[in-house]
């Protein structure tokens, strides 16, 4: 570890103290009975202790010798922009085309881009994923989900 690391962990603490800070200002409530602040205070609390930890491992731990690594080279570019693209493009056409439609479309690619398979694969692998979140969320859950252009789905 090194200095870097334990400037982030007391960053980080703040932003947890903080949070900390602000939930208990709100109704915490109990487990049985959660209160508006209950999970912010919790996620406070949990993320505060992580950062304790990185700065002791920080303070602890001899720095390492050697040059920082850069962080993006050899990185390939090709998959970052056809995920970002995806997903943008999806978000324009989710209400259009309906969640199993549009959903279909962007596993089949996301699948895609993961892992060079079959496209039978793929599809595949989408379908069963689109059923698989339309009957945990819409039949289960009665989560509305968008229906697009069918209207029943």
């Amino acid at each position: 570890m090194n200095f870097r690391d334990q400037v982030s962990g007391l960053f980080w603490l703040a932003i947890s103290i903080f949070v900390c800070v602000e939930a208990a200002g709100t109704d915490i409530g109990t487990f049985r009975s959660p209160g508006s602040g209950f999970l912010p205070f919790w996620a406070g609390l949990f993320f505060g202790i992580l950062s304790i930890v990185l700065v002791v491992t920080g303070i602890v731990k001899k720095q390492r010798e050697g040059p920082v690594k850069n962080l993006w080279k050899g990185r390939n570019w090709g998959k970052v922009v056809i995920v970002t693209s995806s997903l943008v493009i999806y978000a324009f056409l989710l209400e259009s085309l309906g969640y199993l439609i549009a959903t279909f479309g962007l596993m089949t690619i996301m699948f895609g881009v993961m892992r060079k398979t079959r496209w039978w694969v793929r599809a595949v692998t989408a379908l069963l994923t689109v059923l698989t979140t339309y009957i945990i969320f819409y039949v289960c859950l009665e989560v509305q989900l968008p229906r697009g252009m069918f209207g029943r789905f």
